[in-house]
């Protein structure tokens, strides 16, 4: 499984950048989520308060008041 974390700007429909952070794995995904890592299936929106635990896993932090973010879970 990959996982992607795509940026978009607020109110635009194509994504202003997507990172890999495949290597955070999806145990952690998981647990971010609140879901059995064999469940990431879907795309899921990053929201407030999943940003300061995100930023601990990734290293990414979200600024949310200017662009929308999903994890996004892929085969590899």
């Amino acid at each position: 499984m990959i996982f992607l974390v795509t940026r978009y700007l607020k109110d635009e429909d194509f994504p202003d950048s997507s990172t890999d952070v495949t290597a955070v794995g999806a145990e952690a995904f998981g647990e971010l989520l609140g879901m059995p890592a064999d469940q990431l299936a879907d795309v899921y929106p990053l929201k407030r308060e999943h940003a300061e635990r995100f930023q601990q896993l990734t290293g990414i932090a979200l600024d949310l008041e200017k662009y929308d973010y999903f994890l996004e879970p892929e085969a590899d």
